[in-house]
């Protein structure tokens, strides 16, 4: 489901709930764990309590009990988003940091509209800033100000429901990334150590891949064929780069498109030490593992083992965690349709179990 937050004023999670609701199916997280989310964001917002009045407090507080019921945290079933957000111009320096990340404009309210708990609360469920609509509208319910609307993807030819975005540097989601550009430069008279130093100096100033190609050049010369990868926004750089450390007269660019998993990072305990490993996600599914080579290296090196062999270690222990994540996840699953299949008589035997 792609749910994405319009609002019209500060957004307040009281004037969220009620349209939520009406878009969300009930029982989507147990009792216990909602509790547990909202005592965490409730935590989290104990430092910014003095900037709110007490019955501003209140109503969010019942609010986000009644959220974190319907949306469990960093559900990836679900893609929220969030358009621009209006918040009152002249903040306390200490609510700015909750509006990282965030795309704003300031507007002439009161610094106490403004509710903390809704900032943890978009964080807390993976929200994601949005600068545009984009997809075909299913349904709109909305509330005093605030509107919640159900997209279907567009997918534009890609094939699949991934978004498309532009300079996306957070990888959490899978998205196809259209801000993308490579650059190409032919050489055939630069010093391998130049390349080198070269190579160092893209990577530093923002490219995202570097590399090298043979290549025949005029008159059958062997050359290379430099590429780099970057977003658009450091591409002017990355050319006098290009201009002011290899020999070339003019750099090929052109805008590409950029499809990238999922991923998420997760630490194994091998018998030589703590490993990191990548995992990347395709549409939900694991496709990719791939353990931190520097780690793996240095622990090879001290232990005199073979790096393959802490390398297969470390993806097989990744690969058992993520099929005892998943194992949990379905005995949630049937547990809960247990609970729907049974009546109330026999609740207390449930819970026994």
């Amino acid at each position: 489901m792609k749910l994405v937050i319009r609002s019209e004023r500060p957004l307040f999670l009281r004037e969220l709930a009620e349209p939520l609701m009406r878009l969300m199916p009930a029982g989507g997280t147990d009792r216990f764990s909602a509790d547990e989310h909202a005592a965490a964001i409730l935590q989290r917002a104990a430092l910014y309590r003095s900037f709110c009045r007490e019955d501003d407090w209140a109503a969010e507080e019942k609010a986000l009990r009644t959220l974190t019921t319907l949306l469990p945290a960093n559900d990836h079933r679900l893609q929220l988003g969030i358009q621009c957000l209006p918040v009152p111009a002249g903040l306390p320096v200490p609510l700015l940091t909750l509006l990282e990340g965030w795309m704003i404009r300031e507007e002439n309210w009161p610094p106490e509209k403004f509710s903390p708990l809704a900032m943890l609360w978009l964080k807390a469920v993976g929200a994601r800033p949005l600068a545009r609509l984009d997809g075909r509208i299913t349904q709109v319910e909305y509330g005093e100000g605030v509107a919640v609307i159900r997209l279907e993807s567009d997918t534009r030819g890609n094939g699949s429901d991934v978004p498309v975005v532009k300079e996306r540097r957070q990888h959490e989601e899978e998205h196809i990334d259209e801000g993308m550009y490579l650059l190409q430069a032919n050489l055939d008279d630069s010093s391998p150590e130049w390349l080198s130093h070269v190579l160092d100096r893209l990577l530093a100033a923002g490219a995202n891949d570097v590399h090298f190609l043979p290549a025949t050049m005029k008159k059958s010369r062997p050359g290379v064929l430099l590429q780099a990868l970057c977003y658009g926004s450091r591409l002017n750089e990355l050319k006098s780069i290009l201009f002011r450390e290899t020999t070339t007269f003019g750099v090929r660019y052109f805008p590409v498109s950029c499809h990238r998993l999922a991923r998420r990072v997760v630490t194994v305990t091998t018998e030589w030490g703590d490993v990191p490993v990548k995992l990347g996600y395709h549409r939900g599914e694991r496709v990719q593992a791939a353990p931190e080579y520097d780690v793996c290296a240095r622990l090879a090196k001290q232990a005199g083992v073979p790096l393959k062999q802490v390398y297969q270690q470390a993806l097989l222990l990744a690969e058992s965690a993520q099929a005892q994540s998943r194992q949990e996840e379905t005995g949630c699953v049937e547990k809960w349709k247990r609970e729907e299949e049974f009546p109330q008589k026999d609740a207390g035997r449930l819970c026994d179990e």
